[in-house]
């Protein structure tokens, strides 16, 4: 007998309706101590956890928490120094940061135009002001923003007849701290007590962007100013506490996030709950005993232990395989299967020279390497005569094949999820992301 589900409570935030993300809020989060405790922390904080542990719920719930006094900069890697999309081309962290800064005040004044008619600005922080609109943003944003307090609540911006850069660089000791200290006081003006600079880094983002972390965490003007706070979510690994922490010794106060058993058991029902509207109250409900034993197995193999993120998967694929059809899930090769198509894809990391399953960073030869890159670069299509090339012979290329597949393919057989092959067609790719 089928049994349909919701699937919204297992998507990210952002892959969810505004209702259905305040539904999630009250219906699937448990504030447990430790992100109780990163929420109300009073200055600049890292929670760190396992992959898959809850990490940047926390932060998100820390948001909610105060984004009615804070002014949160979230800073993804995509936008640092050496991300894909730099907000300030070759430039450091502090101009990359001062962009997002712009962008968020001119949406903040936009939304609230009578902010600054409530609170005039000193020619100071005019000048400020408008400097940093049209330093990061252009000429052209600080005129219309000025054309919209103006019609709005007649508070105009003074606009400058010719640009003149109060704060020509990003790196003199000088420009930094008044760039600092000028955005600090001008959130203050708009009705914030402090500045959230939030940065949120999955595993494979730590290890790509470690030379920017590092740097990230050694500009101690950031975190030596009191209006100017970290609040980070970061991997636990060697790197970070090693490396990357100390530099902010007794300037940030790092949190471990670790679930109890019965915390975790709780959150995965609140989650099955509310996808089949109360039909089904925990995961044992699901499936047989082996396949739960197989999904513990299964877990500790991509992230080290058991994970909130591992169940919360196992728990969808399960309620997945009920809606096909299939019942309470007895075969453990099938959920398996069902579990890493639809939970656990591929990801390229050229730097190490290696591919991520999921959390699980894999480690690969040269030529098994080679093998994956141009399989990637080919977008997962089949390449038969690039791959010759790698290989050098046929039975060479299937003897590369193989290895590869005894490292990746989680089920180990004729049951492949990820290198397929047809006689007519070659070696292809399949779930994986660019």
């Amino acid at each position: 007998m089928e049994q349909s589900y919701e699937r919204w409570p297992f998507l990210p935030p952002t892959m969810r309706t505004p209702e259905q993300n305040e539904q999630w809020w009250a219906h699937c989060f448990l504030p447990v101590l430790p992100v109780e405790n990163f929420a109300q922390a009073g200055g600049s904080t890292a929670v760190t956890s396992l992959p898959g542990n809850g990490k940047s719920v926390a932060l998100d719930y820390m948001m909610r928490q105060t984004q009615q006094w804070t002014l949160h900069l979230r800073y993804p890697t995509v936008h640092w120094p050496h991300g894909a999309r730099p907000k300030a081309p070759a430039k450091e962290h502090l101009s990359q940061i001062m962009s997002i800064l712009a962008l968020e005040i001119v949406a903040y004044l936009e939304a609230h135009p009578e902010t600054l008619a409530v609170n005039d600005l000193n020619d100071t922080q005019h000048e400020f002001l408008a400097w940093l609109v049209e330093k990061y943003l252009g000429r052209r944003a600080l005129v219309r923003l000025a054309q919209r307090l103006q019609q709005t609540h007649q508070a105009p911006i003074k606009i400058p007849l010719q640009f003149t850069d109060i704060y020509p660089t990003d790196t003199g000791e000088g420009d930094v701290w008044g760039q600092i200290g000028e955005a600090a006081e001008l959130a203050k003006l708009l009705g914030f007590t402090q500045i959230n600079l939030l940065i949120d880094l999955s595993e494979m983002e730590a290890s790509l962007f470690r030379d920017d972390l590092t740097d990230l965490f050694s500009r101690l003007d950031f975190w030596e100013h009191a209006d100017w706070l970290l609040r980070s979510a970061l991997p636990q690994s060697d790197v970070i506490e090693g490396q990357v922490l100390p530099r902010v010794s007794g300037r940030l106060y790092p949190m471990r996030l670790d679930y109890a058993a019965a915390d975790m058991q709780t959150i995965v029902s609140r989650h099955v709950q509310a996808a089949t509207d109360g039909r089904v109250h925990t995961i044992e409900l699901l499936a047989d005993t082996a396949v739960l034993v197989r999904a513990q197995q299964e877990m500790t193999t991509l992230y080290g232990a058991e994970t909130l993120a591992g169940w919360l998967n196992w728990a969808e694929t399960l309620l997945h395989l009920q809606a096909g059809g299939g019942g309470i899930a007895q075969d453990e090769e099938t959920a398996v299967y069902t579990y890493y198509k639809r939970h656990v894809h591929l990801r390229l990391d050229g730097k190490k020279q290696g591919l991520w399953r999921g959390p699980q960073f894999i480690p690969l030869e040269n030529q098994p390497f080679e093998m994956m890159k141009m399989l990637f670069e080919k977008r997962g299509n089949p390449a038969p005569e690039a791959l010759y090339q790698i290989a050098g012979s046929v039975a060479n290329l299937n003897t590369i094949a193989n290895r590869l597949r005894q490292k990746i393919e989680p089920i180990k057989g004729k049951t492949n999820i990820y290198l397929h092959n047809r006689r007519d067609q070659g070696y292809w790719l399949e779930n994986f992301i660019l």
